[in-house]
């Protein structure tokens, strides 16, 4: 079973960044999913080849998924393949992590029902956006509820933490002056 670790154009490489680490120490194998099979670049211009597309990926063996923020998500907000994906993960026993921005892709695609959450996203935004119920909104830097992980793009480092605990790895924190 692998983690999955959805790239789309413009997600946040440094949301990443102790994440992969944390999985890496974990022995926890990884696969990075595109929306296509094409070259992503990140927010920073780093360029990407995922090994599989969102069609391509054997769902049967991702027993966690994770969805790094993006600086400007307007290519997404209506991408009926990411939705439709994200929707056919519903019912499985998937532990999934959305930082920052990512939190809106599991509200439209009804993953955040009667969850909990928190995202970088503003008051204003979420509203825009009329897919996140703000009822379940915390302020909090990071919040669990169930098998759902959300964060501030601001606490990658303890959102990188809580993801490999929840998952079960053996990890050194100190790597990360933590």
């Amino acid at each position: 079973m692998y983690t999955g670790i959805l790239l789309y154009h413009g997600f946040s490489e440094y949301e990443l960044s102790v994440l992969v680490s944390v999985l890496k120490q974990g022995k926890k194998p990884v696969v990075f999913i595109g929306l296509d099979h094409g070259l992503v670049s990140g927010e920073a211009g780093m360029p990407c080849y995922p090994q599989f597309s969102i069609n391509q990926v054997d769902r049967s063996k991702l027993d966690s998924l994770v969805l790094p923020g993006v600086d400007d998500f307007e290519h997404l907000v209506e991408h009926d393949e990411l939705k439709a994906f994200l929707k056919s993960l519903k019912e499985e026993d998937l532990l999934i992590g959305a930082i920052s921005s990512a939190p809106y892709f599991l509200a439209m695609s009804g993953l955040l029902e009667n969850k909990r959450y928190t995202t970088g996203l503003t008051r204003e935004q979420r509203t825009f956006l009329a897919t996140f119920d703000e009822d379940y909104y915390s302020d909090k830097p990071i919040l669990v509820d169930g098998q759902i992980i959300t964060a501030r793009g601001s606490s990658y480092v303890d959102f990188a933490f809580q993801y490999g605990e929840s998952l079960g790895l053996s990890f050194d924190r100190s790597w990360y002056g933590r």
